[in-house]
């Protein structure tokens, strides 16, 4: 039996039920049908459309809470990151990321600000040392420390950035006239005593910087300048701070250049040992002699030492160097000792720095080099050039007593001019001092040196300590030194630095 269709009155309430069922497709959840007195099945419609419309109401707000959720969480969760990504985990400075990200946004935006950004480069002289002498802990501490100092030097405006172990990067707004003053100020911060646990600590720094320009400037190329500035600072035994200029590149690729050339001439046997007499002030007789080297560098002849040691160091090639010159000169002392050119009390004289001196293994090396040359310790002195002074620390002291225990001198080189003390060289095992060549200049006519070496003496002998004076060029600076109790010396008068040949034939003229 067929149901009978709908009635012409209940067309609009199905109206109604159309409108609202299009309403909730367009996400409108307030249908607001009203059902008739009828009851019938239409009303029932009714009821059911406005129960699922409050349901889909109420599920869409709990949905649309969640997504305010989880989009709140990813919002903090990219910060988060964001975070992580441009900060320093252990001073919570920015990092090189975020830097050059600040520089480019600075060159951006140049051509609308009034101030010239100004990048500055600083990097610690000797925390490799602390580091070593008392440990990492203590390091990252010393850094932390460093890190609040630059906040302090600085605006709150201003970025500062680790760039990673003990360098660091300020990009400031400042006043062209200003800034040197600006960057002297950092770096006096930065120099300034701190005491850590009881430990007082004196850390220098050096600073380069360089302006932004808006033509052709690029982060890489700022941060390049800046880094040539901070290390010709570095080098520069007068200056801390110092600004970028163009020809400093210049410099910069030679010695870039230049460490290239000491790779391939260490693996090509371009260095070429020269040895120099030491004697005895009473009679000249030949007690050891010092090894030196050249450089047969390619497309620029025979060069001195003067011209690559330094960068050898600079680049980590100096132990190589040193290395390559021990096994030479003791290849050499073995052939004369054969030949009976020398005897038992020769010793070869070795220059060796003190960052050599700080590595663990640099014991073993001289060790095993004797050891494969079936020579004693007693034939070898080495002499320790203080550019740097010596720390004195744990390391030093460990590697000075072994090599001590090996039998092998060690001499404290350019004696007079540098950091050195008596009081310095009391507490470290030392045997021996070398007097600069620039206090035996002008001996012969100047009687307050002559009193200031006669003192000099005194205080070495007091020490025990055994000395040889450098640079003697006239038989009148030999009596004279003799005079005041020097025993050996070393100089042009005796003999000129040569090569293994000719060395060798002087030895054969005085056997």
């Amino acid at each position: 039996m067929m149901r009978p269709g709908p009635s012409a009155g209940d067309v609009p309430r199905l109206g109604k039920i159309v409108d609202a069922i299009l309403r909730i497709a367009d996400m409108d959840f307030n249908p607001d049908l009203k059902p008739s007195s009828q009851r019938d099945e239409i009303d029932a419609i009714m009821v059911g459309i406005n129960s699922m419309a409050a349901e889909l109401q109420d599920t869409y707000e709990t949905l649309d809470r969640r997504v305010a959720e989880r989009t709140h969480m990813l919002e903090l969760a990219r910060d988060q990151m964001e975070t992580l990504a441009y900060t320093d985990p252990l001073t919570q400075l920015a990092n090189r990321s975020a830097l050059t990200r600040e520089i480019n946004n600075a060159i951006s935006t140049m051509a609308v600000n009034e101030t010239t950004p100004v990048v500055m480069l600083l990097d610690l002289d000797s925390f490799k040392s602390i580091n070593d002498t008392y440990g990492h802990d203590m390091g990252d501490q010393v850094l932390r420390r460093l890190a609040e100092r630059l906040r302090d030097s600085v605006r709150s405006a201003d970025v500062i950035a680790r760039l990673g172990g003990d360098e660091f990067a300020l990009l400031v707004n400042v006043d062209k006239h200003t800034a040197m003053d600006l960057a002297r100020r950092i770096v006096q911060a930065m120099n300034e005593v701190m005491v850590i646990d009881g430990v007082h600590l004196s850390p220098s720094s050096s600073l380069g910087f360089t302006w932004l320009r808006i033509d052709d400037a690029t982060e890489q190329q700022v941060l390049l300048e800046a880094d040539t500035a901070m290390y010709i600072a570095k080098r520069s035994a007068t200056e801390s701070v110092i600004e970028f200029e163009p020809y400093m590149l210049h410099e910069r690729m030679q010695r870039a250049a230049m460490v290239t050339d000491l790779h391939s001439a260490l693996k090509n046997n371009e260095f070429i040992p020269y040895y120099q007499s030491l004697v005895s002030l009473q009679d000249e007789a030949l007690n050891g002699a010092e090894i030196l080297v050249r450089w047969q560098r390619e497309g620029h002849g025979l060069v001195g030492p003067g011209e690559f040691l330094e960068v050898a160091e600079e680049s980590g090639l100096i132990w190589y160097l040193t290395e390559h010159l021990l096994y030479r000169a003791l290849d050499d002392l073995a052939r004369w000792r054969s030949l009976g050119l020398v005897d038992e009390k020769f010793k070869i004289h070795l220059n060796v720095t003190s960052r050599e001196l700080h590595r663990l293994g640099f014991p073993d090396l001289i060790r095993e080099a004797l050891r494969q040359h079936d020579l004693p310790g007693t034939v070898l002195a080495l002499e320790i050039t203080e550019n740097r002074l010596m720390s004195g620390d744990s390391l030093h002291q460990y590697a000075l007593l072994a090599l001590k225990n090996m039998g092998v001198d060690v001499y404290i080189d350019d004696f007079g001019i540098g950091y050195s003390s008596i009081g310095y060289l009391a507490q470290l095992p030392v045997a021996g001092v070398k007097i600069d060549k620039s206090l035996v200049d002008g001996i012969s006519s100047d009687a307050k040196k002559r009193r200031f070496l006669a003192a000099i003496s005194g205080l070495i002998n007091a020490c025990e300590l055994q000395c040889v004076v450098e640079g003697i060029e006239t038989t009148a600076q030999a009596a004279e030194l003799l005079a005041i109790g020097f025993t050996d010396g070393q100089g042009f008068l005796y003999d000129r630095p040569v090569g293994e040949a000719d060395f060798t034939l002087m030895l054969r003229s005085r056997a």
